[in-house]
């Protein structure tokens, strides 16, 4: 039984984060950026990005982690962002797909754990 609500919450989660990242790219302000370069936080690397918002400069990191020696841009490139002045953490890089496939997979995942624990329960 655990599996089965385990799977649940795992695709419930994977909904919200979906829904979560449409809602925030339509939200979102859609700027041109700056690739400035790369921080680490935490053991994890994130590109971090400069751009104008309403006459201010603004220097964010991205949301998803990257690795500097395979990631699509370089320093210096301009990049299209999706910033949500209501979260001033990090920024999306427009475009992106990586939240998108952190949400299928735990729906996939979350689907497969329920579906066989009650396959096993013979609920099949």
């Amino acid at each position: 039984m655990f599996y089965v609500i385990f799977g649940g919450i795992l695709v419930f989660a994977g909904f919200y984060l979906i829904i979560k990242c449409l809602l925030s790219r339509k939200k979102g302000v859609h700027l041109e950026s700056t690739l400035a370069g790369f921080q680490e936080e935490k053991g994890t690397t994130y590109p971090v990005f400069r751009f104008k918002y309403e006459g201010e400069e603004l220097t964010l990191p991205g949301g998803v982690p990257a690795n500097p020696s395979k990631f699509k841009y370089s320093e210096g490139d301009t990049v299209k962002i999706i910033f949500n002045p209501s979260n001033r953490q990090f920024v999306d890089i427009e475009g992106s797909a990586t939240e998108y496939l952190y949400g299928i997979g735990a729906i996939v995942l979350g689907a497969i754990l329920a579906l066989a624990s009650l396959k096993k329960m013979g609920v099949f």
